[in-house]
């Protein structure tokens, strides 16, 4: 295998691990039965907003993402051949031609991707307990793994030159990854930037005032054009990413932002990224690469003929549409309330998002203090990993992965399925997560002792404390203002997140 030590039975892996997905991704783990009359606080719900001529996905298409809780993403791209991680083009100030060059075999940097087997890393991703999947198709650099009917692409699934055959190349990437995921019970979630470091158009959009950049573009008027021809690439992968693929679950777009400048919503001006396109907007998309709604005619803006294609499609904020949810980026402790809407955090294990050769990886205590604070603040988590330039999750991220997912079959019941609440969390300390009628207190390194009070529940009676770890019925007391204390908490059994599951009946 590609992620790890080598299995005995590959075949046995991967049936057992596909069955063991199909169980728990449609069941979730065993809860004691709910109440008829809920006893906690319903989840908050939150209004569809309207942005741009498009509504935000409706309750029940992210009911699975509310669900799932954590998912996979996977930098990977002609940037894991050198193995400087995913801005080595732009923090190197390598201009196209030279870059192209260097990534593509033989050359010593080259991404060479023949150990590519996407049902490797699908059958990890099962193994960390995670519920979906998330590939970068194209990122900055350009580079896309997958078709495309543009003459102004590079994509893998194009020979370079003259050369004739090229290991690696000639292949699209993106259907094997789908393949994998769904066959391994997965949710299926692509990636793809806007951005593209190959155009001088990105920088200099009007053809009047070039924005500094490291490839030496200069301001020309010919620029103009160039950037014009950047947005019709875009329309037209998006369009063949969510018309070739079937039925697909996110969309992460990444990089609205014009000239690595301001916001993403800045860049809508120029990617038209809500329901409709402007006819008479000064970058048109031509016809052959566009999309139109066929009942009113009227041309399609980036989410619009992202939802023509996919209806229940989720989509991040960063094409400078809203989005359905929120994302905060980076390995830094969540802090503060329940978030009050859905939000994905997302962070690296390595010291880069795509692979840099010879980089640590985030230990395994900081990983888990990283989801466990995101969960109880009712975040998704979506942890990356960066593949090696040959298609391999090298063996330090795997076996933290791995160790995750051993977390996961003893605490999974906290997690999938339950929200963020009903209670505020207290940063280092403690933070909740609950379903139906059971809560569970999440209680933290920062929080000492082995007796645990609980916020007052109105209405509800506490009829039996669990602690996940050992299994173990724990006692508790209801004191005169209501509120539960529960003793005799082993805390050294799982220090990093003790975790208590009270469940409570009506009044």
């Amino acid at each position: 295998m590609t992620v790890g030590q080598p299995s005995p039975s590959r075949r046995t892996l991967l049936a057992s691990t596909a069955a063991a997905a199909a169980i728990t991704v449609i069941g979730g783990p065993a809860r004691a039965s709910t109440s008829a009359r809920p006893v906690l606080p319903p989840p908050p719900h939150r209004g569809n907003a309207t942005d741009m001529g498009l509504t935000q996905q409706n309750a029940a298409s992210m009911q699975w993402y509310l669900k799932a809780r954590f998912g996979m993403f996977l930098h990977w791209g002609g940037y894991s051949g050198p193995a400087q991680g995913e801005w080595y083009m732009y923090n190197a100030g390598i201009r196209p031609d030279p870059y192209r060059a260097l990534v593509t075999p033989p050359g010593p940097s080259a991404f060479s991707p023949d150990a590519y087997r996407p049902v490797d890393w699908a059958v990890l991703a099962v193994e960390a307990g995670m519920r979906y999947a998330v590939l970068t198709t194209r990122h900055h650099e350009g580079l896309a793994l997958f078709p495309s009917a543009h003459p102004d692409a590079w994509s893998t699934a194009q020979l370079p030159g003259a050369r004739g055959y090229v290991p690696g190349w000639g292949h699209d990437y993106v259907t094997d990854f789908v393949r994998a995921t769904r066959e391994l019970g997965l949710r299926t979630g692509l990636y793809y930037s806007p951005i593209n470091w190959r155009f001088p158009g990105y920088y200099d959009w009007t053809g009047t005032n070039c924005l500094g950049n490291p490839f030496g573009y200069t301001t020309s008027p010919a620029n103009r054009d160039n950037a014009r021809h950047l947005k019709e690439l875009v329309y037209e992968q998006v369009r063949t990413l969510t018309t070739g693929y079937g039925d697909l679950d996110l969309l992460w777009w990444d990089g609205g932002w014009m000239g690595q400048q301001g916001t993403d919503a800045d860049g809508a001006f120029f990617w038209e990224p809500g329901h409709y396109r402007d006819p008479a907007n000064a970058w048109p998309v031509d016809p052959r690469y566009g999309q139109r709604e066929p009942y009113s005619g009227r041309p399609l803006g980036l989410m619009g003929m992202v939802r023509q294609n996919q209806p229940q499609i989720l989509a991040t904020p960063r094409s400078g549409w809203i989005g359905d949810y929120a994302v905060e980026e980076g390995g830094a402790l969540p802090t503060g309330p329940v978030r009050a809407q859905p939000t994905e955090k997302t962070f690296s294990i390595g010291g880069t998002w795509g692979y840099s050769r010879g980089a640590g990886v985030m230990d395994y205590d900081s990983v888990i203090s990283v989801l466990v604070n995101s969960w109880v603040r009712d975040m998704n988590v979506l942890l990356n990993v960066g593949p090696d330039g040959h298609g391999t999750i090298v063996a330090p991220m795997a076996d933290i992965l791995r160790r995750v997912g051993a977390f996961l079959r003893q605490h999974g019941e906290a997690v999938y399925g339950t929200r963020g609440g009903p209670w505020n969390p207290v940063d280092g300390q403690v933070g909740y997560t609950y379903c139906g009628d059971t809560v569970y207190a999440h209680l933290l390194p920062g929080l000492p002792g082995t007796a645990f009070t609980l916020p007052y529940a109105d209405g509800a009676h506490a009829a039996e404390v669990r602690q996940l770890a050992t299994g173990r019925r724990l006692d508790f007391t209801v004191g005169t203002d209501g509120r539960v204390t529960v003793t005799g908490i082993d805390r050294a059994a799982v220090p990093l997140d003790t975790v208590l599951a009270v469940r409570f009946t009506g009044g």
